[in-house]
Protein backbone atom coordinates (compact mmCIF):
# COMPACT_ATOMS: atom_id res chain seq x y z
CA UNK A 1 0.00 0.00 0.00
CA UNK A 2 1.78 3.36 -0.73
CA UNK A 3 2.28 5.79 2.01
CA UNK A 4 4.07 8.64 3.16
CA UNK A 5 6.99 8.45 6.03
CA UNK A 6 8.68 11.12 7.70
CA UNK A 7 12.42 10.47 8.32
CA UNK A 8 13.06 14.31 8.95
CA UNK A 9 10.63 17.05 9.25
CA UNK A 10 12.63 20.36 11.53
CA UNK A 11 13.73 23.32 9.84
CA UNK A 12 17.10 24.60 9.71
CA UNK A 13 19.49 22.81 11.92
CA UNK A 14 19.03 19.48 13.28
CA UNK A 15 18.12 19.42 16.97
CA UNK A 16 18.65 16.28 18.82
CA UNK A 17 18.07 16.62 22.27
CA UNK A 18 15.51 15.14 24.96
CA UNK A 19 12.96 18.37 24.63
CA UNK A 20 12.77 17.45 20.94
CA UNK A 21 12.26 13.81 20.78
CA UNK A 22 8.97 13.32 20.27
CA UNK A 23 8.90 15.42 17.28
CA UNK A 24 12.16 14.37 16.35
CA UNK A 25 15.43 16.36 15.63
CA UNK A 26 16.39 15.70 11.99
CA UNK A 27 16.31 18.17 9.25
CA UNK A 28 13.74 17.68 6.35
CA UNK A 29 13.71 14.16 4.46
CA UNK A 30 9.99 12.39 3.49
CA UNK A 31 9.68 8.73 2.07
CA UNK A 32 7.04 8.78 -0.04
CA UNK A 33 6.18 5.14 -1.37
CA UNK A 34 3.97 4.54 -4.47
CA UNK A 35 4.47 0.65 -5.33
CA UNK A 36 5.97 -2.11 -3.22
CA UNK A 37 9.33 -1.40 -2.78
CA UNK A 38 9.73 1.82 -4.88
CA UNK A 39 9.47 4.73 -3.60
CA UNK A 40 10.24 8.60 -4.00
CA UNK A 41 12.75 10.42 -1.27
CA UNK A 42 11.70 13.83 -0.45
CA UNK A 43 14.65 16.06 0.74
CA UNK A 44 18.04 14.85 1.51
CA UNK A 45 18.61 16.48 4.99
CA UNK A 46 19.90 14.81 8.11
CA UNK A 47 16.83 12.45 8.57
CA UNK A 48 18.06 10.83 5.26
CA UNK A 49 20.95 8.91 7.34
CA UNK A 50 18.36 7.29 8.97
CA UNK A 51 16.42 6.34 6.47
CA UNK A 52 19.44 5.03 4.67
CA UNK A 53 20.65 2.97 7.93
CA UNK A 54 16.64 1.57 7.51
CA UNK A 55 17.07 0.83 3.30
CA UNK A 56 20.43 -1.17 4.65
CA UNK A 57 18.77 -3.65 7.06
CA UNK A 58 16.29 -4.59 3.81
CA UNK A 59 19.28 -6.35 1.93
CA UNK A 60 18.23 -5.20 -1.65
CA UNK A 61 19.33 -2.86 -4.68
CA UNK A 62 18.27 0.85 -4.20
CA UNK A 63 17.12 2.73 -6.52
CA UNK A 64 15.52 5.92 -6.37
CA UNK A 65 14.23 9.44 -7.29
CA UNK A 66 15.65 12.16 -4.87
CA UNK A 67 13.52 15.50 -5.18
CA UNK A 68 15.27 18.42 -3.39
CA UNK A 69 13.18 21.57 -2.60
CA UNK A 70 15.78 23.68 -3.19
CA UNK A 71 19.74 23.79 -2.10
CA UNK A 72 20.32 25.08 1.44
CA UNK A 73 22.04 23.24 3.90
CA UNK A 74 19.26 21.55 5.93
CA UNK A 75 17.85 19.50 2.54
CA UNK A 76 21.05 18.33 1.79
CA UNK A 77 23.31 17.91 4.29
CA UNK A 78 22.45 13.87 4.82
CA UNK A 79 24.01 12.98 1.56
CA UNK A 80 27.38 12.35 2.69
CA UNK A 81 25.81 10.15 5.44
CA UNK A 82 23.57 8.13 3.19
CA UNK A 83 24.95 4.77 3.27
CA UNK A 84 22.96 3.14 0.39
CA UNK A 85 24.85 5.97 -1.93
CA UNK A 86 28.10 4.09 -1.30
CA UNK A 87 26.77 0.78 -1.96
CA UNK A 88 27.96 -0.18 -6.28
CA UNK A 89 24.73 -1.22 -7.82
CA UNK A 90 22.38 1.27 -6.34
CA UNK A 91 21.04 4.57 -8.27
CA UNK A 92 19.96 7.61 -7.59
CA UNK A 93 18.90 10.41 -9.43
CA UNK A 94 18.33 14.08 -8.07
CA UNK A 95 16.21 16.45 -9.02
CA UNK A 96 15.64 19.78 -8.19
CA UNK A 97 15.49 23.54 -8.96
CA UNK A 98 19.08 24.56 -10.96
CA UNK A 99 21.00 27.75 -9.40
CA UNK A 100 21.65 30.43 -11.72
CA UNK A 101 25.27 30.03 -11.58
CA UNK A 102 25.61 26.45 -10.41
CA UNK A 103 24.66 22.73 -11.49
CA UNK A 104 23.30 20.49 -8.79
CA UNK A 105 25.71 18.28 -9.19
CA UNK A 106 27.98 21.16 -8.29
CA UNK A 107 26.00 22.20 -5.31
CA UNK A 108 25.77 18.12 -4.37
CA UNK A 109 29.45 17.99 -4.53
CA UNK A 110 30.67 21.21 -2.86
CA UNK A 111 29.33 20.67 0.81
CA UNK A 112 31.61 17.21 0.29
CA UNK A 113 34.65 19.31 -1.21
CA UNK A 114 38.16 17.82 0.96
CA UNK A 115 37.61 21.09 2.91
CA UNK A 116 34.06 19.75 4.77
CA UNK A 117 34.45 16.29 4.36
CA UNK A 118 36.68 13.84 3.73
CA UNK A 119 35.14 11.62 1.00
CA UNK A 120 34.09 13.11 -2.10
CA UNK A 121 30.71 13.00 -4.10
CA UNK A 122 32.52 11.28 -6.94
CA UNK A 123 33.87 8.58 -4.62
CA UNK A 124 30.19 7.60 -3.67
CA UNK A 125 29.92 3.91 -5.20
CA UNK A 126 26.59 4.46 -6.28
CA UNK A 127 25.28 5.58 -9.72
CA UNK A 128 24.39 9.53 -9.64
CA UNK A 129 22.14 11.19 -12.47
CA UNK A 130 20.87 14.52 -12.16
CA UNK A 131 18.76 16.15 -14.06
CA UNK A 132 17.22 19.69 -12.93
CA UNK A 133 13.55 20.53 -13.73
CA UNK A 134 11.43 24.16 -13.77
CA UNK A 135 7.98 24.67 -12.86
CA UNK A 136 5.64 22.50 -14.86
CA UNK A 137 4.42 19.05 -14.99
CA UNK A 138 6.75 15.52 -15.22
CA UNK A 139 6.28 12.17 -15.26
CA UNK A 140 8.67 10.36 -13.58
CA UNK A 141 7.91 5.90 -13.00
CA UNK A 142 4.02 6.74 -14.03
CA UNK A 143 3.89 8.90 -11.40
CA UNK A 144 2.61 12.71 -12.22
CA UNK A 145 4.22 14.93 -10.64
CA UNK A 146 3.83 19.16 -10.53
CA UNK A 147 5.77 21.75 -9.83
CA UNK A 148 5.70 25.46 -8.92
CA UNK A 149 7.93 27.95 -7.73
CA UNK A 150 8.23 28.98 -4.22
CA UNK A 151 8.62 32.28 -2.41
CA UNK A 152 11.76 31.04 -0.77
CA UNK A 153 15.27 32.81 -0.98
CA UNK A 154 17.37 30.88 -4.03
CA UNK A 155 15.17 28.22 -5.99
CA UNK A 156 12.59 26.21 -4.80
CA UNK A 157 10.16 24.23 -5.55
CA UNK A 158 6.95 22.91 -4.37
CA UNK A 159 5.74 18.96 -5.59
CA UNK A 160 2.36 17.49 -5.94
CA UNK A 161 2.27 13.54 -7.05
CA UNK A 162 -0.07 11.81 -8.04
CA UNK A 163 -0.77 8.33 -6.41
CA UNK A 164 -2.97 5.71 -6.16
CA UNK A 165 -5.77 7.87 -6.47
CA UNK A 166 -4.78 10.06 -4.01
CA UNK A 167 -2.54 13.55 -4.17
CA UNK A 168 0.39 14.68 -2.14
CA UNK A 169 1.93 18.58 -1.93
CA UNK A 170 5.29 18.75 -0.57
CA UNK A 171 5.91 22.42 0.23
CA UNK A 172 8.99 22.65 2.99
CA UNK A 173 9.92 26.32 2.50
CA UNK A 174 7.54 29.14 1.65
CA UNK A 175 7.03 32.97 2.79
CA UNK A 176 3.20 33.93 2.14
CA UNK A 177 3.66 36.60 -0.74
CA UNK A 178 2.00 40.05 1.24
CA UNK A 179 -1.37 40.35 1.18
CA UNK A 180 -0.77 44.05 1.26
CA UNK A 181 1.95 45.61 -0.06
CA UNK A 182 3.30 47.82 3.14
CA UNK A 183 3.77 44.01 4.71
CA UNK A 184 7.05 43.54 3.45
CA UNK A 185 7.53 45.87 0.47
CA UNK A 186 7.49 49.29 -0.13
CA UNK A 187 5.50 49.55 -3.08
CA UNK A 188 2.22 51.16 -4.38
CA UNK A 189 2.79 49.90 -7.78
CA UNK A 190 -0.65 48.16 -9.47
CA UNK A 191 1.96 45.52 -11.92
CA UNK A 192 3.56 44.73 -8.19
CA UNK A 193 0.37 44.73 -6.28
CA UNK A 194 -1.26 42.42 -9.53
CA UNK A 195 1.94 39.98 -9.23
CA UNK A 196 1.50 39.21 -5.48
CA UNK A 197 -2.16 38.47 -5.53
CA UNK A 198 -1.77 36.06 -8.61
CA UNK A 199 1.06 34.45 -6.98
CA UNK A 200 -1.08 33.73 -3.44
CA UNK A 201 -3.62 32.38 -6.13
CA UNK A 202 -1.49 30.57 -7.88
CA UNK A 203 -0.11 28.50 -4.98
CA UNK A 204 -4.01 28.03 -3.23
CA UNK A 205 -4.37 26.62 -7.32
CA UNK A 206 -1.71 24.08 -6.75
CA UNK A 207 -2.64 22.67 -3.55
CA UNK A 208 -6.59 22.84 -4.45
CA UNK A 209 -8.53 19.50 -3.20
CA UNK A 210 -5.02 17.72 -2.35
CA UNK A 211 -5.10 14.73 0.05
CA UNK A 212 -2.39 15.26 2.33
CA UNK A 213 -0.56 18.91 2.29
CA UNK A 214 3.02 18.97 4.05
CA UNK A 215 3.07 22.55 4.12
CA UNK A 216 6.35 25.05 6.42
CA UNK A 217 4.94 26.07 9.33
CA UNK A 218 7.97 27.23 10.65
CA UNK A 219 6.69 30.40 13.00
CA UNK A 220 4.22 31.79 14.83
CA UNK A 221 2.33 35.51 13.42
CA UNK A 222 4.70 37.47 16.09
CA UNK A 223 8.00 35.33 15.27
CA UNK A 224 7.01 35.79 11.60
CA UNK A 225 6.79 39.54 11.81
CA UNK A 226 10.74 39.84 12.43
CA UNK A 227 11.41 37.10 9.81
CA UNK A 228 9.85 38.91 6.72
CA UNK A 229 12.13 37.42 3.39
CA UNK A 230 13.38 34.64 5.85
CA UNK A 231 11.46 32.24 3.54
CA UNK A 232 9.02 30.73 5.90
CA UNK A 233 5.30 30.77 6.65
CA UNK A 234 3.38 31.16 9.87
CA UNK A 235 1.27 28.43 10.80
CA UNK A 236 -2.24 30.76 10.43
CA UNK A 237 -0.78 31.36 6.93
CA UNK A 238 -0.63 28.04 6.07
CA UNK A 239 -3.99 26.48 7.70
CA UNK A 240 -5.59 29.81 5.91
CA UNK A 241 -4.65 29.04 2.46
CA UNK A 242 -5.51 25.07 3.37
CA UNK A 243 -8.57 25.89 4.21
CA UNK A 244 -9.25 27.96 0.75
CA UNK A 245 -7.68 24.93 -1.09
CA UNK A 246 -10.14 22.84 0.30
CA UNK A 247 -7.20 20.59 1.53
CA UNK A 248 -8.53 16.85 3.46
CA UNK A 249 -4.99 16.73 6.02
CA UNK A 250 -2.36 19.23 6.80
CA UNK A 251 0.49 18.30 7.78
CA UNK A 252 2.88 21.28 9.40
CA UNK A 253 6.13 20.92 8.97
CA UNK A 254 10.16 22.50 9.74
CA UNK A 255 9.59 23.02 12.97
CA UNK A 256 11.63 25.73 13.60
CA UNK A 257 14.63 24.83 16.00
CA UNK A 258 13.85 26.81 18.83
CA UNK A 259 10.36 25.04 19.62
CA UNK A 260 10.56 22.37 21.80
CA UNK A 261 7.84 19.45 21.56
CA UNK A 262 5.54 21.21 23.61
CA UNK A 263 6.18 24.51 21.61
CA UNK A 264 4.81 22.23 18.51
CA UNK A 265 2.13 20.80 20.69
CA UNK A 266 0.47 24.48 21.05
CA UNK A 267 1.55 25.10 17.33
CA UNK A 268 -0.62 22.01 16.33
CA UNK A 269 -3.69 23.31 18.79
CA UNK A 270 -4.13 26.92 17.67
CA UNK A 271 -3.82 25.71 13.92
CA UNK A 272 -6.57 23.19 14.98
CA UNK A 273 -8.49 26.22 16.69
CA UNK A 274 -8.40 28.27 13.03
CA UNK A 275 -9.92 25.55 11.05
CA UNK A 276 -12.53 24.48 14.05
CA UNK A 277 -13.67 28.33 14.28
CA UNK A 278 -13.83 27.88 9.82
CA UNK A 279 -16.49 25.16 10.18
CA UNK A 280 -13.95 22.72 8.84
CA UNK A 281 -13.41 19.29 9.20
CA UNK A 282 -9.48 19.17 7.92
CA UNK A 283 -7.43 16.97 9.71
CA UNK A 284 -4.41 18.81 10.93
CA UNK A 285 -1.23 17.09 11.99
CA UNK A 286 2.46 18.03 13.45
CA UNK A 287 4.85 15.97 11.33
CA UNK A 288 7.03 13.17 13.58
CA UNK A 289 9.77 11.23 12.85
CA UNK A 290 8.81 7.50 11.97
CA UNK A 291 4.64 8.98 11.15
CA UNK A 292 3.29 6.99 8.32
CA UNK A 293 0.36 8.30 6.61
CA UNK A 294 -0.99 5.29 4.52
CA UNK A 295 -2.54 6.58 0.53
CA UNK A 296 -5.59 4.32 0.47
Amino acid sequence: MPYIKFWGVRGSIPTPGPSTSRYGGNTSCVELSYAEDKFFILDAGSGIREFGQYLMTLGKPVSSHIFISHMHWDHIQGIPFFVPAYIPGNEFIFHGAQEADHSLEEILADQMNPVNFPIQLEQMASKFRFEPIFEGDYEFEGIKVETLYLNHPGYALGYRFHVNGKSVVYISDNEPYPVHPRAAVETDDPGELLFIDDNNQRLINFIKDVDVLIHDAQYTPEEFKTKIKWGHSPYDYTVKIALSAGVKTLVLFHHDPVHDDAFVDSIVEASKKISWQAGSKMQIIGAQEGMEIPLD
